[in-house]
């Protein structure tokens, strides 16, 4: 990542925002930035406590936030951050919490648990979902269990402009943390289409390997210097990219994936490609989706939901 300035991380007390919270706690200390921990109240929730109990909701908000604080505070403490990192606590739905504190921190850096409370075992939660679709920042989605380095790094290529800033993130995570890197292109060769009646179409291996090849180099051109890291650079035939992505991930490893987004549509807010979406319902480990500088700018030109 480029140098953060601001980080803020959701914790809504599930064991994978613990993770996420030590993993917003070590970004902070590498670059040296601000760090903002937030946990959203849920007003219907007390609403209903309120009515059930008789006790005065006001009353119920406020040991309800000032219970939130004192334990994300510890939370805080437990993972090792500076004194000056500040715990947040907001009445309200959690995806408008998030993306107004965003906004206000002006965070270079989301970060949130993949799952949440829901203890959703595969894909990524809702909340990781909207506040993907909608924050006009980084976004990193942490697993349960990962809150150190990351080890083995995998960039998905698609020769965009847009991904050229998941090249670039992806060489200095791997630098920070001495991680091995991987530069991915996902491919749905032509042949493919005629997959349906195998007898009307042979493969010519020679120039399927041909194929690939020419891919490999492009891809290498693409990346281009990596700073003098050792990187591989994998060509590898899939369905669709996301899936393709997702499976390179989990055969080699990896705990972080890094992608590029499309930029943001005339709607006002940012639709993911279909690359993203594919991979975040399948997601095998953390990931990081890297916003073009004009999505992060709040510049709006067409968009495209393709990736």
């Amino acid at each position: 990542m480029n140098k953060l300035k601001t980080i803020l991380v959701g914790a809504d007390f599930s064991d994978c925002s613990r993770s996420a919270l030590a993993q917003a706690v070590r970004l902070a200390k590498w670059n040296h930035a601000h760090l903002h921990a937030l946990h959203s109240v849920e007003y219907l929730t007390l609403s209903d406590a309120a009515y059930a109990s008789h006790i005065p909701q006001e009353r119920l908000e406020q040991d309800a936030v000032a219970e939130a604080k004192h334990r994300l505070q510890r939370w805080l403490a437990e993972a090792g951050a500076s004194s000056d990192a500040q715990a947040l606590v907001d009445l309200g739905t959690p995806v408008d919490c998030v993306l107004r504190r965003v906004r206000e921190t002006k965070a270079d850096l989301l970060v949130l648990g993949v799952t949440g409370s829901s203890m959703i075992p595969m894909g990524a939660g809702t909340l990781a979902t909207k506040c993907l679709r909608k924050a006009s920042t980084q976004v990193m989605l942490v697993h349960q269990g990962h809150d150190g380095p990351f080890r083995k790094v995998v960039a998905g290529v698609d020769f965009s402009d847009q991904c050229r800033g998941a090249v670039a993130q992806a060489l200095r995570v791997a630098a920070q943390d001495d991680s091995q890197v991987h530069f991915l292109h996902v491919f749905t060769g032509s042949w493919g289409r005629y997959a349906l009646v195998p007898d009307a179409w042979e493969v010519d291996e020679e120039k399927a390997a041909q194929y690939r090849q020419a891919l490999e180099q492009r891809l290498r051109e693409f990346v281009g210097d990596t700073a003098g890291r050792t990187a591989r650079f994998a060509v590898v035939e899939a369905a669709n990219h996301g899936h393709g992505i997702a499976e390179y991930a989990r055969r080699v490893g990896a705990d972080l994936v890094v992608l590029g987004t499309k930029g943001r549509s005339n709607l006002g807010y940012v639709l993911l490609g279909s690359t993203v979406e594919r991979l975040l319902r399948e997601i095998p480990c953390s990931a990081l989706v890297v916003r073009p500088p004009e999505a992060s700018a709040g510049i709006s030109p067409a968009g495209d939901t393709g990736q």
